[in-house]
């Protein structure tokens, strides 16, 4: 310093450039995630103005946690900090539910400050939000805290985790229901004719044959959603002769432009409206999944006489755009009534993918392969066994106990009588 004092430890050092300009900086400590040093500096053209701006720095890292200051940070702050950092790292969907939970459990807690947050302040958080929640979507809300907590614990906001000391919420699993072996076929034959009514235009033999042919792929390549509606002709593929689909894209929801965040490192397309061409959900779903000469055939004679572009969508609505799951559901339940079969979901279909391939004893990697899944655990998770295959099964496993000539006969004794 000019009058040869030094400042006092802590307050930082003051820089005055060649330039003119003002400097202060100050360390915070160490980040307890990388161990590295951290400083916060602020410049201005005059002395006060760098000040100024240092000292609302200090002010908004103290209040969000990311300096030691006098008090400890609500956790609401915390929490917006945590999901501005949060948001970069994963794809939009994923931060849209995750924010929305958080937010939700911040309206209970989030002015509680972190050093005086306890297991009782989560346990009230879940008892308030399970008299508007389903289970399972309270179970989604307490690990979305978990997760933000578990983070303020390596920042050393907080000593413990208070989630790990509430026990989760309680979810039932409830069973999919799927058709039965022959019933996809009555649900696809059932099409033509069964989308007309009221909603949206009136069928088409091309608008038939979408539906058919989505519906077909549901259950046939056990494809979800949205990597049928962004089946494009240049993923159609022979390999070693054998015809499929190498499933390389998907459509998501994001947002519109300028409405949401695309992370830098996630590939995706804008196609229209919210909708943007992006890859598949995990590595693992990224799959050649074969499919019948007969199913090849009719994508191909669609493509050829719509003539579809290698990198065009092979189904789209009667306007051009994308397929939305919302008309999809539509034309599926309309399908599902007039074949007569039960009121299943569409997403159903991939667990009837799931359920048929184990009863062919299909492999265990060949069963998550096709299923895109990355371990055999989720495709076991949708895999349901019918009685008929178990009662086969067990057949086959279980010897013959009785002796079919050792039959006892047995008069019936009419008390009555």
């Amino acid at each position: 310093m000019a009058n040869g004092r030094r400042r006092a430890k802590g307050t930082g050092s003051i820089i005055h450039r060649k330039d003119g300009s003002w400097e202060f900086r100050r360390e915070i400590g160490h980040d307890p995630a990388t161990g590295r040093r951290r400083y916060v500096t602020a410049k201005g053209r005059t002395k006060a103005a760098a000040r100024e701006r240092f000292e609302a720095k200090i002010a908004e890292m103290e209040r969000t946690g990311v300096a030691p200051g006098g008090r400890s940070p609500y956790l609401r702050d915390y929490a917006e900090r945590w999901l501005g950092e949060y948001r970069p790292a994963v794809k939009p969907t994923t931060y849209k539910t995750s924010a929305c939970r958080i937010r939700a459990c911040m309206a209970v807690i989030g002015g509680v400050r972190m050093a005086d947050l306890t297991a009782d302040h989560v346990r009230r958080c879940m008892r308030v939000l399970s008299e508007r929640l389903s289970p399972s979507t309270l179970r989604g809300h307490f690990t979305s805290l978990k997760m933000l907590l578990d983070q303020a614990e390596l920042e050393e906001l907080i000593p413990v985790n208070p989630c790990r000391r509430v026990r989760p919420p309680r979810v039932e699993p409830t069973e999919t229901r799927i058709l039965s072996p022959d019933e996809p076929k009555r649900l696809i034959e059932a099409v033509p004719g069964s989308g007309a009514g009221p909603r949206g235009p009136r069928s088409t033999p091309d608008m038939d044959e979408s539906w058919m042919l989505l519906f077909e792929l549901a259950f046939a390549a056990g494809m979800r959603e949205g990597e049928r509606y962004a089946l494009m002709p240049y993923e159609l593929e022979r390999r070693d002769g054998v015809p499929g689909i190498n499933v390389r894209q998907q459509i998501q929801p994001y947002g519109r432009p300028g409405e949401v965040e695309i992370p830098k490192w996630l590939k995706a397309e804008h196609l229209y409206g919210v909708l943007w061409l992006t890859t598949p959900k995990t590595r693992a779903a990224q799959r050649f999944v074969p499919v019948s000469e007969s199913l090849w055939g009719r994508l191909w004679a669609r493509i050829r006489r719509l003539n579809i572009g290698p990198r065009e969508l092979v189904f789209t609505n009667s306007r051009g755009n994308p397929v939305r799951n919302t008309t999809e559901r539509y034309h599926w339940r309309r399908a599902l009534e007039a074949a007569g079969l039960p009121m299943v979901t569409v997403h159903s279909a991939r667990h009837w993918t799931a359920s048929m391939t184990a009863r062919a004893n299909m492999p265990d990697d060949a069963r998550t392969a096709i299923m895109g899944h990355t371990s055999i655990a989720m495709t076991n998770h949708y895999t349901h066994r019918d009685a008929a295959s178990l009662a086969k099964l067990l057949g086959q496993a279980i010897p013959e106990l009785h002796d079919a000539t050792d039959v006892v006969d047995a008069d019936v004794i009419d008390e009555a009588a």
